[in-house]
């Protein structure tokens, strides 16, 4: 069979009913506990915005120079036992979504840890689309959902939610302006979308 690789890796989802729970955070803290263990650890698409990630990845002797530019060949190259892969549903430089990369990972026997709010996936956006009206351009197929070896639900109540959005300290100020988050960031939306949340992940 030569040196084919059948084993494949597993992929651990950090997801949560609102953008700015904590997803990314607890994913690169559950990464640097595996690194603290002798696994090869590595950065591949990291979301910019997120505030105060670069001090805590370099504390942990980790370069994020690359940011949202990686290289798939480069990080296969240098066989991790792990890849981080920040924002499952978005696009990176290189034009292809996250997901796509991530299922090469698996396969090479990679693990992956990634996160992504849960109305991103297909079967999940309908429902709440239905409680404000907004919709996704491109949902994350289902599978993903379905793959994931664990998953971690981070939650926050909404009232902690409201607060930490209105004193401006959850993101940058192009997201902070954005009519869709403050929408997003109404009281009545954050309870339904955590409400669904969990009865969905039941």
């Amino acid at each position: 069979m030569g040196n084919i690789n059948l084993k494949k890796g597993k992929m651990i989802l950090f997801t949560s009913y609102t953008p700015g729970a904590g997803k990314s955070y607890l994913m690169i803290a559950k990464a640097m506990e595996e690194k603290a263990k002798g696994k090869k650890v590595a950065i591949g698409y990291l979301n910019g915005s997120h505030r105060n990630i670069k001090k805590m990845l370099e504390d942990n002797g980790l370069d994020i120079s690359e940011k949202k530019r990686y290289s798939l060949e480069e990080l296969l190259a240098g066989k991790p036992d792990l890849v981080i892969m920040d924002e499952l549903g978005a696009r990176g430089k290189n034009k292809r979504f996250v997901y796509e990369d991530v299922e090469i990972f698996l396969d090479a026997g990679i693990d992956v840890y990634t996160t992504a709010n849960l109305k991103k996936f297909e079967r999940v956006n309908p429902l709440f689309k239905e409680v404000t009206g907004i919709g996704i351009r491109r949902s994350i197929p289902d599978r993903f959902l379905e793959m994931a070896e664990y998953i971690y639900f981070v939650d926050r109540e909404p009232e902690q939610m409201m607060e930490d959005f209105g004193d401006g300290t959850l993101f940058g100020e192009k997201y902070m302006k954005s009519k869709i988050m403050k929408k997003n960031f109404q009281k009545e939306t954050l309870i339904n979308y955590r409400n669904i949340s969990k009865n969905y992940l039941k």
